[in-house]
This record gives C-alpha cells, structure tokens and sequence, in this order.
C-alpha cells in the first residue's frame, strides 16, 4: 500500500533538490569573481586532471549525481566547457567507489551547517557577502538529498524489499533494480552501499549485486538530464555525455559479466570486498577507455545533441598571461581580444532578433553575454596594467591608453545592447503589442546601428578613411531616421493608433545611446 507521507516527504526532498542546483548555478554565476574562474578552469585544463577533480569531489560529498548536476550548472554558467566537464564527469563515476572502500565523510550531515554559514556571510556586510547565497544554495542541494536518504532509509532493511530482491532473476531486472533504487536515493551511493552490506549479509550473491551496481551506474545521470534540460546547449551535451559514458559503459561490461564476476571473485575477500571491488574495477576501466577515446566520444555527444556551438564560456579569445615578452606582440593580443568584445553586442542583436521572430526564444545567454564582455574587459585590463610596467615608448603607451578606452567603450555598448533585448523583452512579457508601423520603424532604425556594428567589429583596429566615411554616413542616417520615427510615432500616439505608451520611445532611446557609442569607439580607435 501506497505510503502518502513517504510521497509527500520525497517529493518536497526532490523539488528543493531541483530549485538548490539551479539556484547554485546562478548565484556562482554572479559570485564566481575572475580568481575562482582561474582555479577551476586551470583544475580542467585537460581530461586527466579533471577526472581527478571529479573523483575527489564525489569522493567527499559521497553523491556523483551531486557531481554531476553541479558541473552541468557550471557548464551552464559559462565557467567551464563542455569539453571541459567531460573529465569531470569520467572521475564522478570513479569517486563514488569509495563509498564502498573506505568509511567516507558523510558530507550531507553538515548540510545544515552550510545553510547556517551562507546564511550568515549574506547578511553580514562586507567583501565576502556576495559567497553567502552560493553557499546557502550549496548547503540547500546536500539537506534535501540528507531529506530523501532519511526518508528512504527505514526501507533498506524492509522485508518486502528483501522479497524483491530474491524475484531478480535476470540480469536485466537486477540492472532494472539498480537504476530504479538509484533514482529513488538521488545517489549511487546509496545504492552501492545497500548493496555491499546485503553482500556481506548473505541476502545477495556477487553474481547478483554486480548487475545492480551496473543498473545503479544508469540511475544517475537521470537528475542531471532533467536539470539540464532548462539551460543552454553545452550544459545539456553535459548531461548527455553523463548518460551515455554511463551507457555504453554498461553494454561495454555486458557481453564479458561472467567473465568479469568470475575476476572479482577470484582476487578474494568476503562477499561484500569482492561486490566493492568491482565496483571500483569497473568504473575505473571506464575512465581509462573513455579517457582514450575522449575526441570521438565527445564528437558522438555533440551529433546525439545538435545546436548552437557559441555557448559562452568565460575564457579570453586571444589574450594569455603573461603576455609574451614581446611588446609588439602583447599590444597585437590586446588588440585581438578587444574585436572579440567587440563582436559581443553583434551576438545581442542576434538574439533580439530571434526573439522578435518568436518571443519564446528568449535566451538566457543575453546576461551572459553581458556578463562576458565585462570579463573580457578586465582581462584586458589586467593585460595593460601588466603592459605598463614594461618600458614602453611613447607611442605604446599612447596606444595602450587608447586600447583601454576602447575596451571600456566596448563593454558599454555590450550592456547598452543587452539592455536593449531587455527592454523588448518586457514589452512583450507585458503583451504590449507593437503596432506594425512601430515594428517596420524600430528594424529600420536598428539597419544602420547594425551595419556600423559589423564593420567596426570586422576592421578593428584599423579603420581608415573610407571606412570612417561610410560609418558617418550611416550615423547621419540613423540620425535622420530616430527623427522621422520619433514625428511619427507621436502623431500615432497621439491619434490612440498605437498601445505600446512609451515604450517605443524608450526603444528608439536605447537604440540613440548604442549609436553615440560606436561613434566614440570609431573616433578613439582613428586616434590609435
């Protein structure tokens, strides 16, 4: 008989789960300053490296779901690739095997204390008040698997679960066992070690926990699928690649199961050792293969899971430090990163107008984007502040001074745009319905915004004097344009043929400043 409070204590367990790796997500977005960016990046620099991140870190919270979940907001975040995360998630497999070797922290115990901590840090004034949400957050994700592993855990010994286990006759309802108590826990782990102390109890043969462990392996990726189904491209190839290492790990084992418990078996220990030493052979052997074939695989992920390939990732384009010794070259570099920011707010104006297309494709990647060119801006920063303490003639540090301008203007402009596809995204959130007239005059004005957009971006850092011409000439259309438009649209306003009030003003308004500073980024970069 169907328990309703068990239902009702796992569903809420559940949903806090889901709304704790989401919110995480977003506040290390907001938190994560360029420091902790480096760190995490340079921990994934290469497919080894990060499988050890990935080990370590499950190893300690005792959850690969966690793991995972977690590097799928990362990746969403833009603060790792999909390339990046694919090691991790090798190592989340190879990290929840200790579990079973060794008596390991039991991370989700101290969940209330981290809700305590980040708590307190984000009503305390100061520096470190921006880390108080992603840590409450973080604590939030471990208390709700803490609720459902208390909630579930009277029924590891239930009798009838016990019966259950005796009707797993086949290999494929002990896989199907497995991958179904997986998703009931939240957490391998759980299922490993339920599996491991029935071993070591008699209740279950080797023969018969292996294929568990297996359908425990296929239980995981669930959570992380379902998370990322909300978020951008590269965050849901993540979620795939979690499923399909974990699937084709298990068809891999398949054809050579007997094979495999026979070795377990043979290199002795009690039931329970041999049952966790499989565990750890076989997700070790996946590591390893998968490490090898890492190019093919994550090819294999991006044909499963087709779309855009310009997910953000707060990476510079050109720039690396130090910068090499030569000057010259330095500058290059600086120059290099400054048109990569310089294409940002041509990538805004993409996204609005697919928005104006169909208002559902709002994209979360407008914040980012924004977010982005602001990095880029520091990191040019950074890059002339270490610049300057070289002995520059004049004329570099004239031209480094000038760089910095620009690359300030250019995150201007960037958030300048993104404010733009705001603004039409509350208008049609509101279901202010532009009039036609209002929709012809707005992507007439933006033509010309848009062509000095492209052409400042594809010239940089040389513009010369024919290139100078043609962006005034189109300035000057703009301009004539923003005044017939602004006439119009007040006769039409004022004759009650639009209802749109004076949003279509403060569109064309928006539209004004995005001119003014392309203009100033024109006129700085013919100084250069």
């Amino acid at each position: 008989m169907v328990s309703w409070e068990l239902v009702f204590a796992i569903i809420p367990g559940i949903i806090l789960f889901l709304y704790g790796i989401e919110q995480f997500s977003r506040e290390v977005q907001l938190a994560a300053g360029e420091y902790l960016r480096n760190i995490i990046q340079r921990l994934t620099q290469t497919p080894v490296r990060g499988t050890a991140v990935g080990a370590l870190v499950t190893a300690v919270v005792q959850s690969s779901t966690a793991t995972t979940v977690i590097t799928v907001g990362l990746v969403n975040a833009g603060i790792i690739s999909f390339a990046a995360s694919l090691g991790i998630i090798f190592g989340a497999n190879l990290g929840t095997t200790l579990t079973s070797q060794l008596v390991a922290l039991n991370l989700t115990a101290f969940a209330p204390i981290f809700i305590l901590i980040g708590f307190i840090i984000g009503i305390i004034p100061g520096r470190l008040r921006i880390f108080g949400r992603p840590i409450f957050y973080f604590g939030l994700v471990f208390f709700s698997l803490s609720l459902i592993s208390s909630v579930m855990a009277p029924y590891r010994t239930d009798p009838q679960l016990i019966a259950l286990v005796a009707l797993m006759d086949t290999v494929f309802l002990q896989i199907a066992f497995g991958f179904l108590i997986t998703n009931i826990f939240q957490s391998s782990s759980v299922t490993t070690g339920l599996v491991v102390v029935m071993s070591q109890n008699g209740l279950i043969t080797p023969e018969v926990a292996i294929p568990i462990l297996l359908g425990s392996n296929l239980g995981t990726p669930t959570t992380s699928l379902l998370v990322a189904a909300r978020m951008n491209t590269s965050a849901k190839r993540a979620a795939v690649a979690h499923f399909l290492f974990n699937f084709l790990g298990v068809l891999m084992f398949l054809p050579i199961l007997g094979m495999f418990t026979n070795l377990v078996i043979s290199l002795g220990g009690d039931a329970g050792q041999q049952v966790a030493n499989a565990h750890l052979l076989f997700n070790l052997t996946c590591c390893i293969v998968f490490l090898i074939l890492i190019t093919p695989f994550s090819r294999l992920v991006m044909r499963v899971v087709p779309g855009r390939e310009d997910d953000v990732v707060f990476l510079p384009k050109h720039l690396r430090h130090p910068l090499p010794a030569s000057t010259p070259e330095s500058i290059v570099l600086i120059e290099q990163e400054i048109q990569n920011l310089l294409s940002m707010p041509g990538r805004l104006l993409e996204e609005l107008e697919s928005m104006v297309a169909d208002p559902k494709k709002y994209s979360p990647q407008v914040g980012q984007l924004q977010d982005y060119a602001k990095y880029l801006d520091g990191q040019i920063n950074e890059s002339a502040l270490e610049l300057s303490g070289r002995n520059l003639t004049p004329q570099e540090s004239a031209r480094v001074a000038g760089l910095v301008r620009i690359s300030k203007l250019g995150q201007v402009l960037a958030e300048q745009t993104g404010e733009l596809v705001e603004i039409t995204h509350v208008v049609q959130e509101k279901g202010i319905v532009l009039s036609e007239e209002s929709k012809a005059a707005v992507q007439l004005t933006l033509i010309p915004c848009t062509m000095n957009l492209k052409t400042l971006a594809d010239n940089f850092p040389k513009i010369n004097d024919l290139v100078n011409k043609a962006m005034r000439e189109q300035d000057d259309l703009l301009r004539n344009n923003v005044t017939a438009q602004y006439r119009d649209y007040l006769d039409r306003f004022a004759s009650h043929k639009t209802p749109s009030g004076s949003e279509f003003s403060r569109i064309l308004f928006q539209i004004e400043g995005m001119t003014g500073t392309i203009r100033e980024i024109r006129k700085s970069t013919r100084l250069l």
